[in-house]
């Protein structure tokens, strides 16, 4: 309970408004409990890393809307080439939950890491149709110039 305790008042000086303070009235504070399918991940709160999945306690927090991700808002994308951040770009989407906390409210947020398997293979999949689609492209043009000479 007191790392909890030193953890929520470090993210509540770090993150300005994102966590309720003590003493704010009950009507203006909800919880968010964090629900992850792997641990060890880095969790953020609001741009805020809180901690490492699993992430047992409820967190409370003021009514509204945040967003929980497993990425840094720090991320650096300057040296990906353009494809590159197109990937990352879906992949960090899918890895933040946008969720609105109502007074008093205990909001689950189920963060499923498997999720962004799913967005790397479909890349990986559509990589090969768009490869194979070039290959027939250039199969018909060459067959076409082919039939005229």
């Amino acid at each position: 309970m007191r790392h909890f305790t030193i953890l929520t008042i470090m993210v509540s000086l770090l993150g300005g408004n994102l966590q309720a303070q003590e003493g704010e009235s009950d009507a203006a504070v909800g919880y968010l409990q964090i629900l992850a399918d792997t641990d060890r991940l880095q969790i953020y709160l609001d741009g805020v890393m809180i901690g490492n999945s699993p992430i047992l306690e409820k967190i409370p927090v003021t009514t509204g809307w945040h967003n929980v991700s497993f990425f840094s808002p720090n991320f650096k994308w300057d040296h990906w080439t353009h494809r590159q951040r197109r990937v990352l770009v879906d992949v960090v989407e899918a890895g933040t939950y946008r969720v609105h906390v109502n007074p008093g409210e205990l909001q689950e947020v189920h963060m499923e890491w498997h999720d962004l398997e799913r967005v790397l293979q479909r890349y990986e999949s559509g990589r090969w149709i768009s490869a194979a689609v070039g290959v027939a492209m250039v199969a018909a043009v060459l067959l076409l110039l082919g039939m005229t000479s």
